[in-house]
């Protein structure tokens, strides 16, 4: 039993003591006066009579929330009814007086106490794993790390996981035994969730002590942390770090988790084991674990010395105690691969010539790199210049120079660090950097893979580098193929996997087969396919062939790779790079659990469009601001509101017509000539001030002076505007595909059931593009809606037209927190009835 400081100092000590730690409890427990439970929750505390209070309190009495949660919300009406009850009581005096009880009470008096609070709080007994154990460390945490008082320290120093397995023990938290009270504790120390966020407590397991405890306990460890959220089994195999080889056998177990952030954790703990440990501690999962679970450690063990021989014994039947005998063909595959990659592809590092390291430019991060090389990661502490360096990865021209220096450190994970960034680390954009590779960029990461072909050819497994649910994927087969296609030459040893994807139907072909170029080999193996493959390997090889210009072959109609009749025709024919976006979406939609036929149905909903791209390439379409030329019988654009008196509407962006490929979109826009776009961006009203005049080519124009007055949103004054319009280069656009983003009415909704996984998907496909967009669907907005069907509804007098007549004419992501959209009624714009054009803008400031 715990033995506080005062017990020593004799019996009369120990009698004020006592009488402190019953006005103590008094004063914790004063809310509940307010209901008449006081004296029975008091005299529980003190002297553990009958559990009468406890029945109580569970009612939630008036006042049981105020001991339950001292820092929430509380009427102040009930406050000061506490007060009035109990002289003098304020919140603060209450935690000064759970410090004194958390400080000095004896261990079942802090077990009573504990499960008064439990009892009171309605949320904790609502949930079978927030016992009272773990209220009352939680509120021993909340307390003490929440004061810079004396008490507090004291109370920090006193509260250890030996003290809470004292006070589980003899409040009898989860059973009879030593060994249920550790493991209450540990389930009390580790837990976390709303309202009970476990970093206070978990300041218990990060002393000297705290580590200890773990390193003894480390099976009751094991069998607490399985039934914990991810989160949580993540922070355990980090914690595992501070003594890796008490806890080898947990973090080994790990290492082959449902959730790869876990597993990634669990792998960077056990590399601080020496290499032996480490395949020794692995092996036994290689034949158990799900063979989804497998890459990661499988990764490691070609690294380590003695890895791959252990998977080779394996794989020629080698058994060691207790495992079981013969591989599944799956497991018996992914072995095999790995295998193959240390033996073959590890081997072939001089198959392409690199460069010598670029050093970096920039001279701040070259004397980081200085200094890195004598910091030897172990993670924790170590590992935090190593996170800030990674993090300046654009200031490298080489990242092989940060390989270098972590090797030098003395890692033995160097080069799969450093390419694991691509999909660990972010952008500005806070995309992940693999998903957001462009060529440039692939120029500084080349080098890399060129020397370590396993790690390419395991990146084209496709494995998307996912962390944890809540962060967006990488594609990393797209984003290796990137890298790839900087390479002087093909490496040969991926040739005949780099064939495989270039005669596939997915996006991947594309990509694979800029990097083969015209390899000899490679066009063999497609002539071949032309004869003796299947349908879809045929097709595809005369797709490729035809590019390639091989004499008699034709190529299939565009947009194949998707079957027949699921693309509208207007989109089958967008270039194959535009399409790629589709591809991508029906994979992820697939992978969501949405039924192939739905996401073909939605496929037919697809429409083509001309938006910027994020390079802003493309051909110049229009420019913006200033001057406004109309011809001389056209009125400047504006509402009337008698003879004398207009609004003139500000002119946004003046399309060239000429520019635009007839198939650019879906819409009837005449073939030449200027279209105008107007808007007075305000935040009066959604619908603005605004419309469109077409002037057909060849038409005289004069320039017109104009001089609209009103208070555009975000801007002093609508010249501001016009200045900031006209210094924006011209506009360009590139070919681009849409899928509908905004909600759907009510039979849209019952013909797509899984409209709402649909859009989420699509919401993901992004290259940070698409300010502007002419044609296809409405970009959706916070959910307002979708403008062009709204748009139907905005002329009253008129006959109800249909909503699914209105098309987006243009769209402009053009001020801070909002949408600018041009509609018109599709009729209407086949007849060039511009003057019909609706602008409205959604936003929230």
């Amino acid at each position: 039993m715990y033995l506080f400081d005062e017990e020593a100092a004799g019996r009369e000590a120990a009698d004020d003591v006592v009488s402190g730690l019953a006005d103590a409890v008094r004063d914790c427990l004063a809310p509940l006066k307010v209901a008449q439970v006081f004296d029975l929750a008091v005299d529980h505390v003190l002297r553990g009579n009958g559990s009468e209070a406890l029945e109580r309190l569970r009612e939630r009495p008036r006042g049981a929330n105020v001991v339950a949660e001292p820092d929430g919300y509380h009427p102040r009406e009930l406050t000061t009814a506490v007060a009035d009850l109990h002289p003098g009581w304020t919140r603060r005096d209450a935690d000064v007086a759970r410090l004194a009880i958390y400080r000095t009470a004896p261990v079942d008096l802090l077990a009573r106490f504990g499960q008064v609070l439990h009892a009171a709080s309605a949320r904790a007994a609502e949930h079978a794993e927030r016992t009272w154990l773990l209220v009352l460390a939680h509120d021993v945490a909340r307390v003490s790390n929440g004061t810079d008082a004396a008490d507090g320290a004291h109370v920090r120093q006193r509260w250890t996981p030996e003290l809470l397995v004292e006070v589980a023990l003899a409040g009898g938290a989860g059973g009879a035994g030593a060994g249920s009270a550790v493991r209450a504790t540990l389930s009390a120390l580790l837990y976390a969730d709303h309202p009970f966020p476990a970093r206070d407590r978990r300041r218990m397991l990060e002393s000297d002590a705290g580590v200890a405890f773990l390193a003894r306990h480390t099976a009751v460890l094991a069998e607490v942390v399985s039934g914990l959220a991810f989160h949580v089994r993540s922070d355990v195999a980090a914690r595992c770090a501070r003594s890796p080889g008490a806890h080898a056998g947990l973090v080994a177990a790990l290492a082959f988790d449902p959730d790869g952030g876990v597993r990634a954790q669990a792998l960077a703990t056990l590399s601080l084991l020496d290499a032996s440990r480490q395949v020794e501690v692995l092996r036994p999962h290689l034949r158990t674990a799900s063979p989804d679970r497998l890459p990661d450690a499988l990764a490691r063990l070609g690294d380590l010395d003695g890895g791959v021989e252990m998977i080779e014994e394996i794989l020629t039947g080698g058994v060691a105690d207790g495992e079981a005998g013969q591989l599944d063909p799956d497991r018996e595959r992914s072995l095999r691969r790995v295998v193959f990659r240390a033996r073959v592809l590890r081997a072939a590092q001089a198959a392409v010539p690199v460069p010598l390291v670029a050093p970096p430019q920039d001279a701040e991060v070259a004397e980081e790199l200085r200094a890195l090389r004598g910091l030897r990661p172990g993670g924790g502490q170590d590992e935090r210049p190593w996170h800030a360096v990674g993090n300046r990865l654009s200031l490298l021209p080489d990242v092989r120079a940060l390989r270098d220096a972590r090797r030098a450190a003395g890692a033995a994970d160097a080069d799969r660090w450093t390419a694991e960034l691509l999909v660990t680390r972010t952008t500005g954009w806070d995309r992940k950097i693999g998903a957001a590779l462009t060529p440039a960029d692939a120029e500084r990461w080349w080098p890399l893979f060129a020397e370590r072909l396993d790690l390419a050819d395991e990146y084209l497994d496709g494995g998307d580098g996912r962390r944890h649910p809540d962060q967006q994927a990488v594609d990393t087969r797209t984003m290796i193929l990137t890298i790839l296609e900087r390479f002087p030459v093909v490496p040969e040893p991926l040739v005949p996997r780099l064939t495989s994807f270039a005669l596939g139907a997915d996006r991947h072909r594309l990509a694979a087969r800029r990097v083969l170029g015209d390899h000899p080999g490679a066009r063999d193996a497609a002539r071949v396919a032309l004869s003796d493959g299947d349908v879809s390997t045929r097709v595809s090889a005369a797709e490729w062939l035809a590019e390639l210009g091989e004499p008699g072959v034709v190529g299939p109609e565009p947009g194949w790779e998707f079957g027949a009749g699921v693309l509208p025709a207007s989109v089958r024919n967008l270039p194959a790079a535009t399409l790629w976006w589709l591809d991508r979406f029906r994979e992820q939609a697939l992978d969501r659990g949405v039924p192939a036929d739905d996401v073909d149905r939605w496929l037919g909903l697809a429409r083509p469009v001309l938006r910027t791209a994020p390079d802003g390439g493309g051909p110049v379409v229009g420019r913006f601001g200033t001057p406004l030329l109309l011809p001389p019988d056209v009125p400047t654009p504006a509402t009337a509101y008698g003879p004398d008196r207009s609004d003139e509407y500000q002119l946004i962006v003046t399309l060239d017509l000429a520019a635009i490929a007839r198939d650019a979109t879906d819409l009837p826009l005449p073939p030449d000539g200027q279209l105008l776009l107007f808007a007075n961006v305000q935040l009066e009203d959604e619908l603005l001030p605004g419309g469109a005049v077409y002037v057909p080519a060849g038409t005289p124009v004069e320039e017109r002076e104009v001089s609209p007055d009103y208070e555009p949103y975000e801007y002093d004054s609508p010249e501001a505007l016009d200045e900031a319009l006209r210094r924006t280069p011209d506009l360009r656009l590139v070919p681009g595909v849409s899928l509908p983003s905004c909600p759907l009415d009510a039979e849209s909704s019952a013909a797509h059931p899984h409209a709402e996984t649909l859009q989420e998907v699509w919401s993901e496909q992004s290259d940070e593009g698409g300010e502007w967009a002419l044609g296809g669907h409405a970009y959706d907005f916070d959910g307002y809606g979708d403008p062009a069907w709204g748009s139907a509804f905005q002329w009253p007098g008129e006959p109800w037209s249909r909503p699914e007549d209105w098309v987006v004419l243009a769209q402009w992501v053009g001020v801070p927190m909002g949408i600018l959209y041009w509609t018109i009624n599709r009729q209407d714009l086949a007849a060039r009835r511009f003057d019909r054009v609706v602008v409205q803008m959604y936003a929230n400031p």
